[in-house]
Protein backbone atom coordinates (compact mmCIF):
# COMPACT_ATOMS: atom_id res chain seq x y z
CA UNK A 1 0.00 0.00 0.00
CA UNK A 2 3.18 2.37 0.64
CA UNK A 3 4.31 2.18 -2.98
CA UNK A 4 1.06 3.52 -4.19
CA UNK A 5 0.99 7.70 -4.16
CA UNK A 6 -2.30 7.97 -2.21
CA UNK A 7 -2.67 10.80 0.49
CA UNK A 8 -1.82 9.54 4.48
CA UNK A 9 -5.22 10.21 4.96
CA UNK A 10 -6.74 8.40 2.06
CA UNK A 11 -4.12 5.17 2.64
CA UNK A 12 -5.46 5.41 6.91
CA UNK A 13 -8.81 5.18 5.41
CA UNK A 14 -8.58 2.40 3.31
CA UNK A 15 -6.55 1.01 6.23
CA UNK A 16 -9.73 1.41 8.09
CA UNK A 17 -12.14 0.09 5.81
CA UNK A 18 -9.63 -3.22 5.40
CA UNK A 19 -9.70 -3.98 9.10
CA UNK A 20 -13.80 -4.10 8.66
CA UNK A 21 -14.22 -5.88 5.63
CA UNK A 22 -12.60 -9.39 4.83
CA UNK A 23 -9.68 -8.95 3.66
CA UNK A 24 -6.84 -9.92 5.98
CA UNK A 25 -4.46 -6.97 4.77
CA UNK A 26 -4.00 -3.82 2.59
CA UNK A 27 -1.38 -5.96 0.47
CA UNK A 28 -4.33 -8.62 -0.34
CA UNK A 29 -6.30 -5.71 -1.68
CA UNK A 30 -3.08 -5.20 -4.23
CA UNK A 31 -3.48 -8.94 -5.14
CA UNK A 32 -6.98 -8.79 -5.60
CA UNK A 33 -6.68 -6.58 -7.64
CA UNK A 34 -4.30 -7.73 -10.23
CA UNK A 35 -7.17 -10.05 -11.17
CA UNK A 36 -9.15 -7.10 -12.65
CA UNK A 37 -6.51 -5.66 -14.64
CA UNK A 38 -8.85 -5.86 -17.88
CA UNK A 39 -11.92 -5.30 -16.11
CA UNK A 40 -10.94 -2.58 -13.84
CA UNK A 41 -14.87 -1.30 -13.60
CA UNK A 42 -15.85 -4.90 -12.02
CA UNK A 43 -13.02 -4.55 -9.30
CA UNK A 44 -14.72 -0.95 -8.29
CA UNK A 45 -17.92 -2.38 -8.22
CA UNK A 46 -16.65 -5.50 -6.07
CA UNK A 47 -14.97 -3.20 -3.62
CA UNK A 48 -18.43 -1.70 -3.07
CA UNK A 49 -20.45 -4.97 -3.22
CA UNK A 50 -18.59 -7.58 -1.12
CA UNK A 51 -16.46 -5.45 1.00
CA UNK A 52 -18.65 -2.39 1.82
CA UNK A 53 -16.05 0.30 0.40
CA UNK A 54 -17.84 3.62 -0.01
CA UNK A 55 -18.45 4.51 -4.04
CA UNK A 56 -15.34 7.64 -3.94
CA UNK A 57 -12.72 5.51 -2.54
CA UNK A 58 -13.84 2.79 -4.09
CA UNK A 59 -13.10 4.52 -7.78
CA UNK A 60 -9.96 6.29 -6.21
CA UNK A 61 -8.65 3.12 -5.70
CA UNK A 62 -9.87 1.03 -8.59
CA UNK A 63 -7.65 4.15 -10.27
CA UNK A 64 -4.55 4.20 -8.26
CA UNK A 65 -4.04 0.68 -8.52
CA UNK A 66 -4.05 0.69 -11.90
CA UNK A 67 -2.08 3.00 -12.67
CA UNK A 68 0.14 1.55 -10.53
CA UNK A 69 -0.12 -1.79 -12.37
CA UNK A 70 0.68 0.16 -15.87
CA UNK A 71 3.81 1.98 -14.37
CA UNK A 72 4.79 -1.43 -12.96
CA UNK A 73 4.66 -3.24 -16.87
CA UNK A 74 6.14 -0.28 -17.85
CA UNK A 75 9.44 -0.70 -15.67
CA UNK A 76 9.28 -4.33 -16.65
CA UNK A 77 9.44 -3.90 -20.63
CA UNK A 78 12.29 -1.73 -19.70
CA UNK A 79 14.21 -4.47 -17.76
CA UNK A 80 13.43 -7.15 -20.55
CA UNK A 81 15.63 -5.06 -23.40
CA UNK A 82 17.47 -6.82 -25.66
CA UNK A 83 20.64 -5.80 -24.62
CA UNK A 84 21.19 -6.10 -20.64
CA UNK A 85 23.91 -3.79 -18.53
CA UNK A 86 25.28 -6.09 -15.85
CA UNK A 87 27.99 -3.98 -13.09
CA UNK A 88 28.01 -1.20 -15.65
CA UNK A 89 29.22 -3.44 -18.31
CA UNK A 90 27.17 -4.55 -21.40
CA UNK A 91 25.95 -7.85 -21.49
CA UNK A 92 26.38 -9.21 -24.99
CA UNK A 93 24.47 -12.63 -23.88
CA UNK A 94 21.89 -13.12 -27.00
CA UNK A 95 18.40 -13.07 -26.08
CA UNK A 96 15.38 -13.74 -28.20
CA UNK A 97 11.44 -13.76 -27.80
CA UNK A 98 8.43 -15.73 -28.79
CA UNK A 99 6.28 -12.88 -27.92
CA UNK A 100 5.34 -14.33 -24.87
CA UNK A 101 8.90 -15.02 -22.92
CA UNK A 102 12.57 -14.42 -23.58
CA UNK A 103 15.15 -16.75 -23.89
CA UNK A 104 19.05 -16.26 -22.62
CA UNK A 105 20.64 -18.73 -25.38
CA UNK A 106 24.11 -18.15 -23.98
CA UNK A 107 22.70 -19.88 -20.61
CA UNK A 108 23.79 -23.42 -20.08
CA UNK A 109 20.37 -24.42 -19.15
CA UNK A 110 17.52 -22.57 -21.64
CA UNK A 111 15.81 -20.11 -18.77
CA UNK A 112 11.83 -19.73 -20.16
CA UNK A 113 10.09 -17.01 -18.53
CA UNK A 114 6.16 -18.30 -17.95
CA UNK A 115 4.15 -15.14 -19.30
CA UNK A 116 1.98 -13.86 -16.88
CA UNK A 117 -1.99 -16.07 -16.50
CA UNK A 118 -3.82 -12.81 -17.70
CA UNK A 119 -1.33 -12.75 -20.61
CA UNK A 120 -1.99 -15.90 -22.15
CA UNK A 121 -4.88 -15.71 -24.51
CA UNK A 122 -6.47 -18.86 -25.56
CA UNK A 123 -9.23 -17.42 -28.00
CA UNK A 124 -7.92 -14.55 -30.12
CA UNK A 125 -11.57 -13.88 -31.60
CA UNK A 126 -12.84 -13.52 -27.86
CA UNK A 127 -10.39 -11.22 -26.57
CA UNK A 128 -10.72 -9.04 -29.21
CA UNK A 129 -14.18 -8.92 -28.56
CA UNK A 130 -13.53 -7.73 -24.84
CA UNK A 131 -10.83 -4.83 -25.76
CA UNK A 132 -13.20 -3.22 -28.18
CA UNK A 133 -16.17 -2.08 -26.68
CA UNK A 134 -17.70 -0.16 -29.38
CA UNK A 135 -19.74 -2.87 -30.54
CA UNK A 136 -21.37 -3.40 -27.56
CA UNK A 137 -25.03 -4.33 -27.66
CA UNK A 138 -27.59 -6.28 -25.54
CA UNK A 139 -30.32 -4.34 -23.41
CA UNK A 140 -28.51 -2.37 -20.38
CA UNK A 141 -29.53 -2.83 -17.14
CA UNK A 142 -32.30 -0.61 -16.31
CA UNK A 143 -34.04 -2.16 -19.62
CA UNK A 144 -37.34 -2.35 -17.09
CA UNK A 145 -37.36 1.26 -16.86
CA UNK A 146 -36.23 2.39 -20.35
CA UNK A 147 -38.65 -0.56 -22.32
CA UNK A 148 -41.46 -0.70 -19.90
CA UNK A 149 -43.92 -3.33 -21.92
CA UNK A 150 -40.80 -5.46 -23.59
CA UNK A 151 -39.74 -5.42 -19.73
CA UNK A 152 -42.88 -7.31 -18.66
CA UNK A 153 -43.10 -9.21 -21.52
CA UNK A 154 -39.36 -10.80 -20.76
CA UNK A 155 -40.65 -11.60 -16.92
CA UNK A 156 -43.71 -13.74 -18.50
CA UNK A 157 -40.75 -15.47 -20.85
CA UNK A 158 -39.20 -16.56 -18.08
CA UNK A 159 -42.29 -17.61 -16.12
CA UNK A 160 -43.09 -19.64 -19.63
CA UNK A 161 -39.77 -21.42 -19.64
CA UNK A 162 -39.47 -22.64 -15.79
CA UNK A 163 -43.31 -22.87 -15.10
CA UNK A 164 -46.18 -25.19 -16.08
CA UNK A 165 -48.40 -23.63 -18.97
CA UNK A 166 -51.30 -25.14 -21.05
CA UNK A 167 -49.52 -23.10 -23.65
CA UNK A 168 -46.68 -23.72 -23.47
CA UNK A 169 -46.36 -27.78 -25.21
CA UNK A 170 -43.00 -28.46 -23.51
CA UNK A 171 -42.31 -29.32 -19.51
CA UNK A 172 -40.77 -26.87 -17.84
CA UNK A 173 -36.33 -26.23 -18.36
CA UNK A 174 -34.50 -26.13 -15.34
CA UNK A 175 -33.28 -22.22 -13.96
CA UNK A 176 -29.42 -22.43 -15.10
CA UNK A 177 -30.68 -23.53 -18.60
CA UNK A 178 -33.71 -20.47 -18.68
CA UNK A 179 -31.26 -18.27 -17.75
CA UNK A 180 -29.13 -18.51 -20.59
CA UNK A 181 -31.69 -18.59 -23.12
CA UNK A 182 -32.76 -15.02 -20.96
CA UNK A 183 -29.30 -13.94 -22.35
CA UNK A 184 -29.59 -14.31 -25.42
CA UNK A 185 -32.96 -12.86 -26.21
CA UNK A 186 -31.44 -9.85 -24.04
CA UNK A 187 -28.79 -9.82 -26.48
CA UNK A 188 -31.17 -9.95 -29.52
CA UNK A 189 -33.54 -7.45 -28.40
CA UNK A 190 -30.72 -5.12 -27.28
CA UNK A 191 -29.24 -5.66 -30.81
CA UNK A 192 -32.73 -5.15 -32.77
CA UNK A 193 -33.49 -2.41 -30.48
CA UNK A 194 -30.17 -0.70 -31.27
CA UNK A 195 -30.29 0.06 -34.71
CA UNK A 196 -34.17 0.95 -34.66
CA UNK A 197 -33.53 3.24 -32.00
CA UNK A 198 -35.37 6.49 -33.98
CA UNK A 199 -37.70 4.50 -34.86
CA UNK A 200 -39.27 2.92 -32.17
CA UNK A 201 -41.37 4.15 -28.55
CA UNK A 202 -39.40 3.00 -25.91
CA UNK A 203 -42.32 2.68 -24.09
CA UNK A 204 -44.71 0.10 -26.11
CA UNK A 205 -41.76 -1.55 -28.25
CA UNK A 206 -43.11 -5.40 -27.43
CA UNK A 207 -42.24 -8.51 -29.22
CA UNK A 208 -45.35 -7.97 -31.71
CA UNK A 209 -43.55 -5.41 -33.16
CA UNK A 210 -40.69 -7.05 -33.51
CA UNK A 211 -42.43 -10.37 -34.58
CA UNK A 212 -45.39 -8.80 -36.12
CA UNK A 213 -46.35 -12.29 -37.48
CA UNK A 214 -45.76 -16.21 -38.04
CA UNK A 215 -44.47 -16.23 -41.65
CA UNK A 216 -41.38 -16.75 -42.64
CA UNK A 217 -40.31 -13.71 -43.84
CA UNK A 218 -40.43 -12.82 -39.80
CA UNK A 219 -37.41 -14.47 -39.05
CA UNK A 220 -35.42 -11.97 -41.47
CA UNK A 221 -34.60 -10.12 -38.22
CA UNK A 222 -33.12 -12.98 -36.20
CA UNK A 223 -31.22 -14.49 -39.84
CA UNK A 224 -29.92 -10.40 -39.85
CA UNK A 225 -28.58 -10.73 -36.54
CA UNK A 226 -26.92 -13.84 -36.57
CA UNK A 227 -24.93 -12.54 -39.89
CA UNK A 228 -23.63 -9.09 -37.72
CA UNK A 229 -22.90 -11.67 -34.98
CA UNK A 230 -20.71 -13.80 -37.72
CA UNK A 231 -19.05 -10.72 -39.70
CA UNK A 232 -18.36 -8.23 -36.58
CA UNK A 233 -17.97 -10.46 -33.84
CA UNK A 234 -16.46 -13.68 -35.74
CA UNK A 235 -18.67 -15.73 -33.34
CA UNK A 236 -17.71 -19.70 -32.94
CA UNK A 237 -20.53 -22.12 -35.03
CA UNK A 238 -21.38 -23.95 -31.67
CA UNK A 239 -22.12 -20.22 -30.04
CA UNK A 240 -24.18 -19.61 -32.97
CA UNK A 241 -26.47 -23.25 -32.48
CA UNK A 242 -26.57 -22.38 -28.61
CA UNK A 243 -27.91 -18.59 -29.55
CA UNK A 244 -30.49 -20.21 -31.73
CA UNK A 245 -31.70 -22.29 -29.54
CA UNK A 246 -32.44 -19.63 -26.85
CA UNK A 247 -34.41 -17.75 -30.07
CA UNK A 248 -36.44 -20.25 -30.78
CA UNK A 249 -37.57 -20.69 -26.94
CA UNK A 250 -38.33 -16.82 -27.45
CA UNK A 251 -40.45 -17.44 -30.55
CA UNK A 252 -42.47 -20.13 -29.17
CA UNK A 253 -43.33 -17.57 -25.94
CA UNK A 254 -44.11 -15.16 -28.51
CA UNK A 255 -46.73 -17.34 -30.72
CA UNK A 256 -47.39 -19.63 -27.63
CA UNK A 257 -51.23 -18.38 -28.03
CA UNK A 258 -51.20 -19.15 -31.70
CA UNK A 259 -50.06 -22.48 -32.41
CA UNK A 260 -52.32 -25.09 -32.33
CA UNK A 261 -49.85 -28.42 -32.50
CA UNK A 262 -50.21 -30.71 -30.15
CA UNK A 263 -47.07 -32.83 -28.97
CA UNK A 264 -49.16 -35.36 -27.01
CA UNK A 265 -50.37 -36.77 -30.54
CA UNK A 266 -47.31 -37.15 -31.43
CA UNK A 267 -46.39 -33.78 -33.58
CA UNK A 268 -43.62 -31.67 -32.93
CA UNK A 269 -44.08 -28.67 -30.49
CA UNK A 270 -44.61 -25.73 -32.53
CA UNK A 271 -44.28 -27.03 -35.61
CA UNK A 272 -47.25 -24.81 -37.18
CA UNK A 273 -45.57 -21.73 -36.64
CA UNK A 274 -43.54 -21.15 -39.71
CA UNK A 275 -41.23 -18.46 -38.04
CA UNK A 276 -40.11 -21.60 -35.87
CA UNK A 277 -39.71 -24.13 -38.60
CA UNK A 278 -37.32 -21.79 -40.64
CA UNK A 279 -35.45 -21.08 -37.41
CA UNK A 280 -35.11 -24.62 -36.22
CA UNK A 281 -33.72 -25.24 -39.72
CA UNK A 282 -31.55 -22.66 -39.28
CA UNK A 283 -30.36 -24.13 -36.01
CA UNK A 284 -29.34 -28.04 -37.64
CA UNK A 285 -27.57 -26.47 -40.57
CA UNK A 286 -25.24 -24.70 -37.81
CA UNK A 287 -25.10 -28.16 -35.65
CA UNK A 288 -23.84 -29.59 -38.78
CA UNK A 289 -21.12 -27.15 -39.48
CA UNK A 290 -20.13 -27.39 -36.02
CA UNK A 291 -19.36 -31.31 -36.11
CA UNK A 292 -16.18 -30.14 -38.96
CA UNK A 293 -15.51 -26.24 -38.12
CA UNK A 294 -12.37 -25.46 -36.44
CA UNK A 295 -12.05 -24.91 -32.90
CA UNK A 296 -12.18 -21.40 -32.23
CA UNK A 297 -9.84 -21.02 -29.57
CA UNK A 298 -5.87 -22.41 -29.42
CA UNK A 299 -6.13 -25.67 -28.34
CA UNK A 300 -2.46 -25.72 -27.54
CA UNK A 301 -2.52 -23.74 -24.82
CA UNK A 302 -5.22 -25.29 -23.28
CA UNK A 303 -4.95 -29.16 -23.66
CA UNK A 304 -3.63 -31.33 -21.06
CA UNK A 305 -3.17 -35.13 -21.04
CA UNK A 306 -4.99 -36.76 -18.62
CA UNK A 307 -2.16 -37.85 -17.01
CA UNK A 308 -0.39 -34.27 -17.01
CA UNK A 309 -4.07 -33.71 -15.10
CA UNK A 310 -3.49 -35.80 -13.10
CA UNK A 311 0.26 -34.58 -11.89
CA UNK A 312 -1.49 -31.20 -11.53
CA UNK A 313 -3.49 -32.59 -8.92
CA UNK A 314 -0.66 -34.21 -7.03
CA UNK A 315 1.36 -30.78 -7.08
CA UNK A 316 -1.44 -29.13 -5.37
CA UNK A 317 -1.69 -32.20 -2.83
CA UNK A 318 1.98 -31.77 -2.35
CA UNK A 319 2.02 -28.46 -1.58
CA UNK A 320 -1.40 -27.96 0.39
CA UNK A 321 1.02 -30.68 3.10
CA UNK A 322 3.30 -28.18 3.15
CA UNK A 323 1.32 -25.44 4.10
CA UNK A 324 -0.23 -27.71 7.17
CA UNK A 325 3.43 -29.21 7.69
CA UNK A 326 4.63 -25.50 8.55
CA UNK A 327 1.26 -24.59 9.89
CA UNK A 328 1.70 -27.53 12.77
CA UNK A 329 5.83 -27.04 13.61
CA UNK A 330 5.69 -23.42 13.24
CA UNK A 331 2.67 -22.07 15.45
CA UNK A 332 2.11 -18.47 13.88
CA UNK A 333 1.30 -16.03 15.70
CA UNK A 334 -2.34 -14.89 17.13
CA UNK A 335 -2.88 -12.29 15.01
CA UNK A 336 -1.82 -14.11 11.94
CA UNK A 337 -2.96 -17.80 13.26
CA UNK A 338 -6.80 -17.07 11.38
CA UNK A 339 -5.10 -15.20 8.28
CA UNK A 340 -2.77 -18.62 7.48
CA UNK A 341 -5.77 -21.43 8.59
CA UNK A 342 -7.87 -19.18 5.78
CA UNK A 343 -5.31 -19.70 3.27
CA UNK A 344 -4.60 -23.27 3.86
CA UNK A 345 -8.64 -24.11 3.15
CA UNK A 346 -9.12 -22.17 0.54
CA UNK A 347 -5.71 -23.96 -0.87
CA UNK A 348 -7.41 -27.57 0.24
CA UNK A 349 -10.79 -26.44 -1.31
CA UNK A 350 -8.32 -25.96 -4.71
CA UNK A 351 -7.26 -29.62 -4.02
CA UNK A 352 -10.30 -31.18 -3.60
CA UNK A 353 -11.93 -29.48 -6.65
CA UNK A 354 -9.45 -30.73 -8.59
CA UNK A 355 -9.84 -34.08 -6.96
CA UNK A 356 -13.72 -34.37 -7.69
CA UNK A 357 -13.08 -33.43 -11.50
CA UNK A 358 -10.88 -36.32 -11.77
CA UNK A 359 -13.38 -38.97 -9.67
CA UNK A 360 -16.65 -37.17 -11.45
CA UNK A 361 -15.38 -35.95 -14.70
CA UNK A 362 -18.80 -33.97 -14.90
CA UNK A 363 -19.92 -30.36 -15.44
CA UNK A 364 -18.98 -27.83 -13.59
CA UNK A 365 -21.96 -27.45 -11.91
CA UNK A 366 -22.11 -30.68 -10.44
CA UNK A 367 -19.23 -29.10 -8.03
CA UNK A 368 -20.67 -25.51 -7.20
CA UNK A 369 -23.81 -26.82 -6.47
CA UNK A 370 -22.57 -29.93 -4.01
CA UNK A 371 -24.73 -29.57 -1.06
CA UNK A 372 -24.19 -31.24 2.26
CA UNK A 373 -26.34 -33.90 3.70
CA UNK A 374 -28.30 -34.06 -0.10
CA UNK A 375 -26.59 -34.20 -2.79
CA UNK A 376 -23.26 -34.87 -1.08
CA UNK A 377 -23.39 -37.83 1.34
CA UNK A 378 -21.46 -40.16 3.08
CA UNK A 379 -22.69 -44.08 2.26
CA UNK A 380 -22.65 -45.80 5.61
CA UNK A 381 -21.93 -48.85 4.40
CA UNK A 382 -18.68 -48.20 2.42
CA UNK A 383 -17.74 -45.24 4.66
CA UNK A 384 -17.02 -43.78 0.85
CA UNK A 385 -18.08 -40.22 0.10
CA UNK A 386 -20.53 -39.83 -2.67
CA UNK A 387 -22.59 -37.30 -5.01
CA UNK A 388 -26.34 -38.31 -6.01
CA UNK A 389 -28.93 -36.85 -8.48
CA UNK A 390 -31.51 -36.81 -9.02
CA UNK A 391 -33.43 -35.69 -12.37
CA UNK A 392 -33.62 -31.57 -11.41
CA UNK A 393 -29.35 -31.53 -10.12
CA UNK A 394 -27.60 -32.26 -13.21
CA UNK A 395 -28.30 -30.92 -17.29
CA UNK A 396 -29.94 -34.40 -18.92
CA UNK A 397 -31.92 -35.43 -15.70
CA UNK A 398 -34.82 -35.31 -17.84
CA UNK A 399 -33.36 -38.01 -20.14
CA UNK A 400 -31.90 -40.26 -17.84
CA UNK A 401 -33.14 -39.77 -14.49
CA UNK A 402 -32.36 -40.39 -11.44
CA UNK A 403 -28.31 -40.96 -11.62
CA UNK A 404 -26.32 -43.98 -10.10
CA UNK A 405 -24.23 -42.78 -7.33
CA UNK A 406 -21.36 -41.03 -8.29
CA UNK A 407 -18.54 -42.47 -5.79
CA UNK A 408 -15.51 -40.50 -4.89
CA UNK A 409 -12.03 -42.60 -4.00
CA UNK A 410 -11.51 -43.98 -1.12
CA UNK A 411 -8.67 -42.32 -1.14
CA UNK A 412 -10.16 -39.28 -0.57
CA UNK A 413 -12.17 -39.53 2.51
CA UNK A 414 -9.23 -38.62 5.15
CA UNK A 415 -9.06 -35.65 3.03
CA UNK A 416 -12.83 -34.76 2.98
CA UNK A 417 -13.01 -35.45 6.55
CA UNK A 418 -10.39 -33.24 7.55
CA UNK A 419 -10.76 -30.18 5.43
CA UNK A 420 -15.17 -30.45 6.71
CA UNK A 421 -14.24 -31.34 10.22
CA UNK A 422 -10.62 -28.54 10.67
CA UNK A 423 -10.76 -25.86 7.81
CA UNK A 424 -13.99 -24.95 6.04
CA UNK A 425 -14.85 -22.91 8.85
CA UNK A 426 -12.13 -21.04 8.47
CA UNK A 427 -13.94 -19.82 4.96
CA UNK A 428 -16.88 -18.60 6.51
CA UNK A 429 -19.44 -19.95 5.03
CA UNK A 430 -23.08 -19.08 4.79
CA UNK A 431 -24.01 -22.12 2.81
CA UNK A 432 -24.36 -25.30 2.68
CA UNK A 433 -22.34 -26.32 -0.70
CA UNK A 434 -19.35 -28.04 0.45
CA UNK A 435 -17.12 -25.46 -1.70
CA UNK A 436 -17.90 -21.96 -1.07
CA UNK A 437 -16.19 -18.32 -2.23
CA UNK A 438 -13.67 -17.25 0.28
CA UNK A 439 -14.21 -13.34 -0.04
CA UNK A 440 -18.18 -14.19 0.86
CA UNK A 441 -18.81 -17.15 2.45
CA UNK A 442 -21.49 -18.34 -0.78
CA UNK A 443 -21.61 -21.06 -3.28
CA UNK A 444 -19.10 -21.19 -5.81
CA UNK A 445 -20.09 -19.58 -9.20
CA UNK A 446 -19.10 -20.78 -12.86
CA UNK A 447 -16.62 -18.48 -12.81
CA UNK A 448 -15.31 -19.65 -9.06
CA UNK A 449 -14.89 -23.45 -10.82
CA UNK A 450 -12.97 -22.06 -13.34
CA UNK A 451 -10.55 -19.61 -12.45
CA UNK A 452 -9.49 -23.13 -9.63
CA UNK A 453 -9.11 -25.42 -12.12
CA UNK A 454 -7.31 -23.12 -15.26
CA UNK A 455 -5.34 -21.19 -12.60
CA UNK A 456 -3.66 -24.58 -11.27
CA UNK A 457 -3.62 -26.39 -14.11
CA UNK A 458 -1.24 -23.04 -15.44
CA UNK A 459 0.60 -22.58 -12.54
CA UNK A 460 2.00 -26.18 -12.84
CA UNK A 461 1.74 -27.00 -16.34
CA UNK A 462 1.60 -23.58 -17.85
CA UNK A 463 -1.84 -24.53 -19.92
CA UNK A 464 -4.93 -22.70 -19.35
CA UNK A 465 -7.04 -25.95 -18.79
CA UNK A 466 -10.95 -25.05 -18.27
CA UNK A 467 -12.94 -27.47 -16.37
CA UNK A 468 -15.28 -28.46 -19.48
CA UNK A 469 -12.05 -29.73 -21.27
CA UNK A 470 -11.85 -32.31 -18.55
CA UNK A 471 -14.53 -33.98 -19.96
CA UNK A 472 -13.05 -34.30 -22.94
CA UNK A 473 -9.46 -34.84 -21.49
CA UNK A 474 -10.94 -38.02 -19.78
CA UNK A 475 -12.68 -39.71 -22.77
CA UNK A 476 -10.06 -39.51 -25.15
CA UNK A 477 -7.53 -41.21 -23.03
CA UNK A 478 -9.88 -43.42 -22.13
CA UNK A 479 -10.90 -44.39 -26.05
CA UNK A 480 -7.41 -44.15 -26.81
CA UNK A 481 -6.91 -47.14 -24.47
CA UNK A 482 -8.03 -50.41 -24.43
CA UNK A 483 -11.27 -49.89 -22.79
CA UNK A 484 -13.87 -52.41 -23.71
CA UNK A 485 -17.47 -51.01 -25.58
CA UNK A 486 -19.16 -52.14 -22.70
CA UNK A 487 -16.90 -50.05 -20.23
CA UNK A 488 -17.29 -47.21 -22.78
CA UNK A 489 -20.88 -47.47 -22.63
CA UNK A 490 -20.75 -47.48 -18.95
CA UNK A 491 -18.95 -44.28 -18.87
CA UNK A 492 -20.89 -42.37 -21.31
CA UNK A 493 -23.78 -43.10 -18.41
CA UNK A 494 -21.73 -42.47 -15.47
CA UNK A 495 -20.81 -39.17 -17.29
CA UNK A 496 -24.71 -38.20 -18.02
CA UNK A 497 -24.48 -38.51 -21.77
CA UNK A 498 -24.66 -40.89 -24.58
CA UNK A 499 -22.19 -43.19 -26.14
CA UNK A 500 -22.90 -40.98 -29.33
CA UNK A 501 -22.71 -37.81 -27.92
CA UNK A 502 -18.84 -39.79 -26.28
CA UNK A 503 -18.02 -40.27 -29.47
CA UNK A 504 -18.76 -37.25 -31.03
CA UNK A 505 -18.46 -34.09 -29.03
CA UNK A 506 -15.97 -35.22 -26.50
CA UNK A 507 -13.46 -37.57 -28.04
CA UNK A 508 -10.69 -35.67 -29.26
CA UNK A 509 -8.57 -37.97 -30.88
CA UNK A 510 -7.49 -37.05 -34.37
CA UNK A 511 -8.72 -38.89 -36.96
CA UNK A 512 -5.05 -40.79 -37.61
CA UNK A 513 -5.23 -41.71 -33.93
CA UNK A 514 -8.68 -42.88 -34.53
CA UNK A 515 -7.89 -45.39 -37.26
CA UNK A 516 -5.01 -46.38 -36.07
CA UNK A 517 -6.36 -50.04 -34.78
CA UNK A 518 -7.84 -50.37 -38.29
CA UNK A 519 -4.05 -49.65 -39.86
CA UNK A 520 -2.53 -52.32 -37.46
CA UNK A 521 -5.31 -55.13 -38.24
CA UNK A 522 -5.04 -54.77 -41.57
CA UNK A 523 -0.95 -54.95 -41.42
CA UNK A 524 -1.76 -58.18 -39.41
CA UNK A 525 -4.30 -60.06 -40.99
CA UNK A 526 -2.07 -59.32 -44.44
CA UNK A 527 1.21 -60.61 -42.38
CA UNK A 528 -0.98 -63.80 -41.16
CA UNK A 529 -1.80 -64.13 -44.75
CA UNK A 530 1.92 -63.86 -46.00
CA UNK A 531 2.13 -66.66 -43.62
CA UNK A 532 0.25 -69.00 -44.34
CA UNK A 533 1.14 -68.86 -47.96
CA UNK A 534 4.83 -69.38 -47.26
CA UNK A 535 3.89 -71.99 -45.58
Amino acid sequence: MDSLKLPLKVQRSIREQVEESDLDSPDDLILLARDFVDRPEVFSDLLQSDFGFPALMAHRVRATVMEFFQQEEADLKKKSSTKLKTNGKENNSIFVTDGNSIINLDETETAVKKPIYKKVVVNENASRRKQNNNDAYGLPKNYKTLYVTLGKELDDFYSFMTKPSTASQESPIRDATAKVYFRHAKLFLGWFIGNRINEIDPESISLRDIFPNKERESADNILNFVLWLQTTRSISVSYEANLLRGLIKLLKFRFSRESLADPSYGEKSFDDIPMIREIRRLHRDANKRQSVSPRSSNEDRKWLTWSDYLKVIQDVKVELAELIADFETKPPRRSSAQSKARKIAIFYQYYLVLAFFACVPDRQRTIRELEIGRTFIKDQGSGLWMIKHGPDDYKTGKTYGDRPPLMLSKELVPSIDEFLQRWRSHLNPETDALFCQPRTGRPLTQDSVYQIVARNCYKYTGKKTNPHLLRDMIVTHVRDSDASEKQLEALALYMGHSIQMQRSSYDRRTLQRKVAPAVELLQNVNQNANSSQDG
